[in-house]
């Protein structure tokens, strides 16, 4: 497999009364972008860190690219993981174009192909390169200096990326904006992403799956709509805010909940159609507003992706609700 596999992970501190991770074992699939949540201490932060040996664990294997950790060098396991930290950790006194070049510039890059790779990163976090890449950070925004964070990290092109709490320190607007373009960067590179975040919400927007942790141990480990409609227990339920199901489904993109249907797949005249960025509200809306039974996922170039009937999302609104009531 060449994603990342965690096995019977133990992490204990010297001096601590508990292990800060215990016993997890887990996959995460190549191309997907998995979140980490719960609060604080629980241990999310602390598995991060060990996928590349920032910590080290006390027992317990993790495999990366089908490598055991413990058996790669350091400094060659951390240049094909890029890391995005919450204080974007740019160096002050380099450039953009320098910083986003660190790693590039270790691994030998010749001039011509690093200039190129920075106009390229810059146009993908959407920065005009002419304009931003001779700036300093201290002449950037918070979110343009996260953008040039997320930039530098990909900047070898590594296969994995670990980011912990990056978009934590930014107002709820640029927060927003920083969550489109990541999800439009994930939708273009398919990354393997481990996410650690406090906002659950955050999670259900932008993750494939999502672990749940409490003190040290993964309680669930799901996809974002599994996790709403069928919490294991009273912590899930309540830390995902079991009893708002309609502003969690504002959260999840309707392909996640549609029949998928083959590209070439006709549509019946008068149906009603949605982009498949669309939430599961919103389709949900549409077809309350439209008196529709179903409606039809398309992509931006028009090729159908699937089917959405009002029984389906009906249904998802009876489970989530018949949870919230039994964690009462």
């Amino acid at each position: 497999m060449n994603g990342i596999i965690l096995k019977n992970v133990h992490k204990t501190f010297p001096g601590a009364s508990r292990p800060a991770v215990n016993n997890v074992s887990l996959e995460v699939a190549e191309g997907q972008f998995t979140a980490i949540v719960g609060s604080s201490g629980c241990g999310k932060t602390t598995l991060l860190k060990m996928v590349n040996r920032l910590y080290e664990q006390t027992e317990g294997a993790i495999l990366v690219n089908g490598k055991d950790t413990r058996e790669v060098p350091v400094g060659e396991l951390r240049r094909q993981i890029g890391y995005v930290i919450q204080q974007n950790g740019l160096f002050p006194h380099m450039t953009v174009e320098k910083n986003i070049t660190v790693v590039p510039e270790m691994l030998g890059w010749d001039k011509p192909r690093m200039s190129s790779r920075v106009t390229e990163l810059l146009e993908l976090v959407h920065m005009d390169p002419k304009e931003f890449r001779g700036r300093y950070p201290r002449q950037l925004s918070g979110g343009q200096q996260q953008r040039v964070g997320l930039a530098r990290a990909l900047a070898a092109d590594p296969h994995f990326m670990l980011m912990d709490e990056p978009f934590g320190a930014i107002d709820a607007i640029t927060r927003t904006k920083l969550q489109d373009e990541l999800i439009h960067i994930q939708k273009k590179l398919r990354k393997t992403i481990l996410f650690v975040t406090h906002d659950v919400d955050e999670a259900l927007r932008l993750a494939d799956k999502i672990i749940v942790m409490k003190d040290g141990e993964v309680v669930q480990y799901d996809e974002p709509l599994a996790l709403i409609t069928n919490p294991v227990n009273e912590f899930v339920a309540n830390l995902l805010g079991g009893d708002d199901i309609i502003r969690q489904l504002s959260l999840i993109p309707v392909t996640v909940a549609m029949e998928k249907l083959s590209p070439v797949t006709s549509i019946p005249p008068g149906t009603v159609t949605i982009s498949s960025d669309t939430d599961l509200k919103s389709a949900l809306a549409a077809m309350l507003k439209q008196n529709a039974e179903a409606l039809y996922i398309v992509s931006g170039i028009g090729a159908v992706l699937g089917r959405l009937s009002l029984s389906h999302v009906q249904a998802l609104l009876s489970a989530g609700k018949r949870k919230a009531e039994l964690h009462e």
